[in-house]
């Protein structure tokens, strides 16, 4: 049988994720049940994301058949962006380089800035990332004993034209209630809470699912790379993706 995309878009938040979990769970979505083949690898492109239950599929370890940079942290998520296969280490700053990353980092606006941590965190320019290449963002849950894993990939061009949708966007996904297994007794850093999304069709904040129950509270405030500020922003510690590396 062909292996087709859980869900086709930018998970661009935790909401996001545990929504797209739900919908499998519902049999809405399709998770995956074996690992990619190589003349299945193709269909890995902006916008495509993947959902797999470690004991269903049996895949321990993720390949897609790309060359990563290492794993950051960025937010609930682990970040890597796709390398130059021809020259995948890290890229050595001359005095030059680094003068004018320095110049243009100087005209750059901290909106600007935001907007790029919002997709690639602290990915900026450490190795020798591919031209328009892709971004992976990964987040693993459990439940009931078994790793659940979320793999999406998207370009940061294609998320700052509004060209992927979210699934707190789409309706059918954006009313569903998140079962309490997917909210308890998990890792995280953050618990859910309600958070607002930038609607970049009428340029205001739209109200997520009203079914999402508080568990927390945090200060922090973070950018959606769409522009909005995010007052709370529920966050996953996604220690179990860490050997899906590549």
């Amino acid at each position: 049988m062909s292996i087709v995309e859980t869900f086709h878009g930018y998970i661009e938040t935790t909401q996001d994720t545990l929504l797209i979990f739900e919908a499998c769970r519902r049999g809405l979505l399709p998770r995956i049940c074996r690992r990619l083949q190589e003349k299945e690898r193709r269909i890995v492109q902006s916008g495509t994301v993947f959902v797999f239950d470690e004991r269903e599929s049996g895949i321990k370890r993720w390949t897609d058949g790309l060359v990563w940079s290492p794993s950051r942290i960025l937010g609930n998520f682990l970040v890597y962006r796709e390398l130059d296969k021809r020259n995948a280490g890290k890229k050595d700053a001359s005095p030059i380089d680094r003068a004018s990353r320095s110049s243009s980092s100087d005209n750059e606006s901290a909106i600007e800035k935001n907007k790029e941590r919002a997709l690639v965190g602290s990915l900026t320019n450490s190795y020798r990332f591919k031209k328009n290449g892709l971004i992976k963002k990964t987040m693993s849950i459990i439940v009931n004993g078994v790793s659940q894993h979320m793999i999406s990939y998207y370009s940061k061009d294609d998320v700052l034209a509004g060209k992927l949708r979210t699934p707190s966007s789409v309706p059918e996904l954006a009313g569903l209630e998140i079962s309490p297994e997917f909210l308890m007794k998990q890792n995280f850093r953050i618990p859910p809470t309600v958070e607002q999304s930038y609607d970049a069709g009428n340029h205001s904040p739209r109200t997520p699912i009203g079914a999402f129950h508080p568990m927390g509270n945090t200060n922090g405030a973070d950018f959606s790379p769409n522009g909005f500020q995010h007052h709370v922003r529920p966050k996953i510690e996604p220690d179990l993706l860490a050997r899906h590396e590549q």
